[in-house]
């Protein structure tokens, strides 16, 4: 009977613990469901997309606005025209946003939504970048605000046209022209990002004479540009083309006088027309009164380089212009690689200082060694006068003499031609001897001695010797901000890689080579991977344990920060490595040396064998140099010079290139062709 009673319990507590654990039939209640789906419940109770809408800029036409989208669970800008009360006014409103949504290119500000608000107010919203205007910064340096003057050297000025150049240079081979290029128009962030807004005033260039139906992607010039604008002027003066005062014909070199003009106040602070007034400003902007660059800022002449371009790219005539974007961006590269620039047709006496001053080390050094291999020479004459006299019995002590003195020549000889090699760090591995050699000879004055610690340190730091490079770093007196953000580097991988002869592990070099603009800089980036790709035989790698190293060199050198920064699509094939790179948005590839012939591939450690670059913004044929592909696709990629296509094809071996259907001109095609090259046109959604 204990038994049964026993029994019994042991029954129900089984039926009590299944009743805890199990679970239960009942549905969720509607406010757990919604708990559970909190993204598609927002979508579908948000009674507004935007709200709390704050007023940050305000121009004649359109006001910006500060909106949170609730769909997004973000802040975006959002345009609304403050003048705009007729159909058609509203309408031209809404060209500006289709328009600038058809043009994508990291530099041109995304459009993410158009349309109609709850009171039928036409609307877009846009990307939100926060930072300065280019205006802003060129008035608080014109203030001399010191840390604007700190952070936009020329140099990073500079930086900022070449990328403004670049989304024009885009919307012209998109056959569209801005017209209002300007720095108010001109954002630029915190993190470098540079983009140029406010396509109000933009045309769409109609080669068709407007005959024929436009296909899918191409910009229909007929419903996009402004039919009201017949009869009118509008635009900034001092930035308008002289053709656009007078309202004549416009064409992509209206936009290079704009360039031009906005190069003008980069290095000026100023106008390149004065007036009193607007009228008067048009009035010398017609008549081609443009006040050279060089008569500004006293305490910071423009160089000549730089003034003879921006009077070129303000020339009277269109004609007397540059031919296109491109060519003006060439020239502005030449100044910054320390070369006569063209429009200034320097003379011998220029081109020989602009040679010394992009050498400056290397003449400091070659005139060192060549001192010292004089005074090596004389007192080693000086010995063998004295040899001379002593009798036959010294005579082998003179051969040995002589011997060694052969020896000490030759030695100091070959650091000195070697010296003539060594542009800018790129030959690091050999200036660390050379410099050791230097600092043997106690020749140096004090300041000149911190001048060749700095660059002995850089270099040990660019050859990830992070341990001798600390070491050197703290013989220095007063380092400066830049030396001690190094200093840090060095000590945080000098204590990951105790010995210097090693070199990184992959994972941590592409952490290195990630780090921001505040560690390191773009330049000093590219030098470490240039070094390690040299002495990439040491590590014997795959290119699949290189690729994370690839893909921080390419958000590096692209200026993306750390939010883009997608998975690359490497894969092995019978035939080779394979690249995808199709859809992303890394538009250069080549590492611009500080020497003349050796740029550097970022892909080249890659051995592909093919390589995928359709619907990406590479837009220069040169992006490709370096490389030896044997098959290319390149859908909906417009690369420039069109005819320097088929010459680097030949120089990368190709054998196979898949191109867009309609993309290059016939006789282009028909050259690729004629070399040999398998051709495949491809039809696609443009």
């Amino acid at each position: 009977m204990d038994r049964d009673i026993e029994q019994d319990d042991s029954q129900k507590k089984r039926e009590l613990l299944y009743g805890f654990f199990s679970t239960c039939d009942a549905p969720l209640s509607e406010e757990e469901e919604r708990s559970l789906n909190p993204i598609l419940n927002a979508l579908n109770h948000a009674e507004t997309r935007y709200d709390t809408p704050i007023l940050i800029a305000e121009g004649g036409e359109k006001r910006i606005y500060k909106v949170y989208d609730q769909h997004l669970n973000r802040f975006v800008a959002m345009a609304q025209s403050s003048t705009a009360q007729t159909p058609s006014e509203q309408e031209q409103f809404l060209r500006e946003g289709q328009l600038t949504a058809n043009l994508t290119h990291p530099n041109i500000v995304p459009i993410h939504n158009m349309g109609l608000d709850s009171e039928g107010v036409p609307f877009f919203s846009m990307e939100l970048v926060p930072g300065d205007s280019l205006k802003d910064i060129i008035k608080k340096l014109k203030a001399d605000d010191p840390a604007y003057a700190a952070q936009y050297t020329q140099e990073v000025l500079l930086g900022i046209f070449n990328k403004v150049c670049d989304a024009v240079a885009y919307a012209h081979s998109r056959g569209v022209l801005h017209l209002d290029i300007k720095p108010d128009n001109i954002r630029v962030g915190q993190f470098g990002e540079v983009l140029l807004c406010d396509w109000g005033l933009a045309r769409v260039l109609d080669h068709n004479g407007g005959l024929g139906e436009v296909e899918p992607g191409q910009l229909d010039a007929n419903m996009l540009n402004d039919m009201t604008l017949t009869g009118t002027v509008k635009g900034t003066p001092g930035f308008m083309a002289p053709e656009q005062v007078n309202n004549q014909r416009k064409t992509e070199k209206t936009d290079l006088y704009a360039l031009g003009s906005l190069l003008y106040y980069i290095l000026t602070h100023e106008l390149p027309v004065a007036g009193e007034s607007a009228s008067e400003v048009v009035e010398n902007t017609r008549k081609g009164n443009i006040i050279h660059p060089r008569k500004y800022r006293p305490r910071r002449s423009v160089p000549t380089g730089l003034a003879a371009v921006v009077m070129k790219a303000l020339a009277l005539a269109p004609a007397d212009r540059y031919e296109s974007v491109q060519a003006l961006q060439k020239e502005v590269h030449r100044f910054q690689a320390g070369f006569p620039t063209e429009a200034e047709h320097a003379d011998l006496l220029t081109r020989a200082g602009l040679l010394a001053q992009r050498h400056r080390k290397l003449t400091f050094w070659s005139l060192v060694f060549a001192c010292l291999l004089i005074v090596v020479m004389s007192i080693n004459l000086t010995i063998i006068r004295k040899e001379k006299q002593v009798a036959e019995a010294n005579f082998k002590l003179y051969k040995e003499e002589e011997k060694e003195t052969s020896r000490i020549s030759g030695e100091l000889a070959s650091y000195s031609l070697l010296s003539q090699n060594m542009p800018n760090f790129i030959y690091a591995e050999r200036m660390i001897p050379l410099i050791d050699l230097l600092l043997a000879q106690n020749t140096v004055d004090s300041e000149t001695l911190q001048d060749i610690l700095s660059n002995q340190a850089y270099a040990f730091l660019i050859t990830q010797q992070f341990n001798a490079a600390l070491q050197t770093y703290e013989k220095l007196k007063a380092p400066n901000a830049g030396e001690r953000r190094l200093i840090k580097v060095c000590r945080e991988y000098g204590t990951l890689k105790p010995d210097d002869s090693a070199v990184l592990a992959d994972r941590d070099l592409a952490r290195l080579l990630s780090s921001n603009y505040a560690i390191i800089s773009p330049s000093t980036a590219r030098l470490i991977y240039y070094q390690d790709c040299r002495f990439s035989h040491k590590k014997k790698r795959t290119a699949e344990e290189y690729l994370e190293v690839i893909r921080a060199i390419l958000v590096k050198h692209n200026t993306m920060g750390t939010v883009y920064n997608p998975v690359l699509k490497l894969s092995r094939r019978p035939e080779g490595y394979h690249l995808d790179l199709a859809g992303t948005l890394y538009s250069a590839y080549v590492l611009d040396m500080p020497h003349p012939g050796q740029d550097f591939n970022i892909l080249q450690p890659l051995n592909l064998y093919s390589l995928d670059i359709s619907d990406t913004p590479v837009s220069l044929v040169k992006e490709l140099a370096g490389l030896k592909l044997k098959e290319l696709r390149m859908v909906g990629v417009l690369l420039a010079p069109d005819s320097s296509l088929p010459g680097a094809l030949s120089r990368m071996g190709t054998e196979r290139i898949i191109l867009g259907k309609g993309d290059y001109r016939p006789w282009v095609l028909d050259q690729i062709r004629e070399r040999g090259i398998e051709l495949i046109e491809e039809e696609y959604e443009r």
